[in-house]
């Protein structure tokens, strides 16, 4: 006996037309704010990006975050600026790509990380700090075809 698996709706089970409108909302596109906020000619200051760019920047706003930052969303970022005071040694490193990776996990699920690295820079920021450089390489879950680098520099 073949078991039918669909989903039940207050004890029946949905119509045909139900679940098709439930299977294409699922392969509708996602659309968020582009981020940095600037200034476009066309579209003004809040301009929507869907796919790869949204993705991107999502990414690279997570990773300059610091947790407090975000209104409503408390623990949203990375906070690696703590890092920056502190000897650069093989414990620390291990410590900001599990720092990285768990806010990755926690606020960006639709995307898989295949290679995380973080460096220090030679060259150091307007006030004389050390400066870290994240790089990653992912991969979108819904699309595996589509995969890019992100790089932020933080210091």
């Amino acid at each position: 006996m073949a078991v039918r698996t669909s989903t039940t709706i207050y004890g029946t089970h949905p119509t045909k037309r139900v679940r098709k409108e439930a299977a294409s909302n699922t392969k509708k596109k996602i659309y968020g704010l582009s981020y940095p906020l600037s200034k476009n000619i066309h579209k003004g200051y809040f301009s929507k990006e869907s796919g790869r760019e949204l993705v991107y920047n999502n990414l690279k706003q997570l990773l300059r975050t610091d947790p407090g930052e975000r209104v409503m969303l408390p623990n949203f970022g990375c906070s690696l600026n703590q890092y920056l005071f502190q000897p650069m040694d093989g414990e620390l490193f291990e410590s900001i790509k599990e720092t990285i990776l768990t806010s990755i996990t926690r606020y960006a699920r639709n995307v898989e990380v295949l290679r995380l690295g973080v460096f220090p820079l030679d060259d150091y920021g307007l006030e004389g700090l050390q400066a870290l450089q994240i790089k990653l390489l992912v991969q979108l879950r819904d699309d595996e075809d589509v995969s890019f680098d992100v790089e932020v520099k933080i210091g």
